[in-house]
C-alpha cells in the first residue's frame, strides 16, 4: 500500500487517525518480521476504506493482524459515516476469507460495539480498559479539574527533588530507556501471581528492545522519549507518540527505588500532558490495559475518562476449514 495513498486515507479521516494507524507504525510492525498485507476497500459510490493489517507464516500457521497483540490499535481509517454496518460486515467476511488460523481486528474504540455487533460465531474477544484525557480547556483546567489533588501534591514534590529532564526524537535515549525498562520486568514479574519469570518472559516477547528502535526509526520525531535524571543518572522514561490532533503515551519504565521517592513518573507524564496542550492536541491517550489493574489505577490520578475496549479474534479460513471436517 503506496504511502501517499495511506496519508490520502488519513486526511479523509478528518484528523481521526491514531499514531498506530500511520505508515510509519505499518513500516515498524513489519520491521519485525511482519508482511504488509493492507486492505483498500472501495464501494460503487466512491466510498474507501483502509484496513491496516499485517501478515505472519512461520511455516505451518498463518496469521493476520490489525495489528498484532502490544501494536496497538489497527482497525480501520475512514471519513466519518462511511462505515455502515453493511461495509463492516462486508469486511468481516472479508478477513474471515483470509487463508490464515485466525485475524486479530482492534478497531478504534469508538466503533468497538459496531464490530462487536457483527463479527462471526467463533470469535473471541480480548477485553480492553482504555483512558483518555481530554485536553479540552487547555493545561490550566486540565490542572485544575482532572488532575487529581493526590497528584498536584506529587508533581509540586517532584519540582523540590531535583530532577533534571531530557527528551529526544532522534532514538538517542532508547539504551537508557531499554536498562530501565529491564528493572521494571523484574518488578513486574515479582508482583505477578505468575509462575517465576513467566510474566518478564510474555512481555518481553511481545516488546523487544528492536520493537522500540524500530518506532523511533519509522516515526521518527513523532516518537519521543521523556527522561527524567536525579544525581545524573536515568531513574524515570516515557515514551510518546504524536499524530494530528492525539498524543499517545505509549511505554513507561522506572527504577522504582529511585523514581518513586522523587515522583518522577507521575512528573514526566504531567509533562507530556502539559506539552500536548501546548500543541494544541485535542486528547492524550494514556495507553490501554486489562481492567482494574495497578497501571489503569495510577492512571486514573490523571484524570481521563475510561472506555471499554476491545480486540477480536476471528477464525480464519483455515481454522473454519478445519471445523467443519471435524
Amino acid at each position: 500500500m503506496p504511502d501517499r495513498l495511506w496519508r490520502d486515507m488519513i486526511a479523509e479521516a478528518a484528523q481521526d487517525a491514531l499514531p498506530s494507524q500511520t505508515p510509519g507504525w505499518r513500516s515498524a510492525v513489519c520491521a519485525q518480521g511482519w508482511q504488509d498485507a493492507t486492505r483498500l476497500y472501495t464501494w460503487p459510490d466512491g466510498a474507501r476504506v483502509l484496513l491496516p493489517l499485517a501478515r505472519s507464516t512461520d511455516g505451518t500457521r498463518t496469521q493476520y493482524a490489525s495489528w498484532p497483540e502490544g501494536w496497538g490499535v489497527g482497525g480501520v481509517v475512514a471519513a466519518a459515516g462511511v462505515v455502515t454496518a453493511d461495509r463492516a460486515e462486508a469486511i468481516l467476511g472479508d478477513l474471515a476469507a483470509l487463508p490464515a488460523d485466525q485475524v486479530y481486528l482492534r478497531p478504534h474504540h469508538a466503533s468497538v460495539a459496531l464490530w462487536d455487533s457483527l463479527v462471526p460465531p467463533g470469535t473471541r474477544r480480548n477485553p480492553r480498559m482504555l483512558q483518555i484525557l481530554d485536553l479540552e480547556g487547555g493545561f490550566e483546567h486540565v490542572w485544575r479539574h482532572r488532575f487529581r489533588g493526590t497528584l498536584r501534591t506529587a508533581v509540586r514534590r517532584a519540582e523540590r527533588a531535583g530532577l533534571t529532564i531530557e527528551r529526544d526524537g532522534t532514538g538517542r535515549l532508547l539504551p537508557e530507556f531499554d536498562r530501565l525498562f529491564e528493572l521494571s520486568l523484574d518488578r513486574w514479574d515479582d508482583q505477578s501471581d505468575e509462575p517465576r519469570g513467566e510474566t518478564r518472559r510474555r512481555i518481553r516477547a511481545k516488546n523487544p528492545p528492536t520493537k522500540f528502535t524500530a518506532v523511533a526509526d519509522h516515526l521518527g520525531h513523532d516518537c519521543q522519549v521523556w527522561m527524567a535524571r536525579h544525581g545524573g543518572q536515568a531513574i524515570a522514561a516515557v515514551v510518546t507518540l504524536y499524530q494530528g490532533p492525539y498524543v499517545v503515551y505509549w511505554q513507561g519504565a522506572m527504577d522504582k527505588e529511585r523514581a518513586a521517592p522523587a515522583r518522577a513518573a507521575p512528573y514526566l507524564l504531567h509533562l507530556v500532558a502539559e506539552d500536548a496542550c501546548a500543541r494544541g492536541a485535542r486528547a492524550l491517550y494514556l495507553g490501554d490495559t486489562y481492567p482494574g489493574t495497578s497501571v489503569t489505577r495510577f492512571k486514573k490520578n490523571f484524570g481521563p475518562d475510561e472506555y471499554q475496549a476491545s480486540g477480536f479474534w476471528i477464525p480464519g479460513r483455515s481454522r473454519a476449514h478445519e471445523r467443519r471436517r471435524s
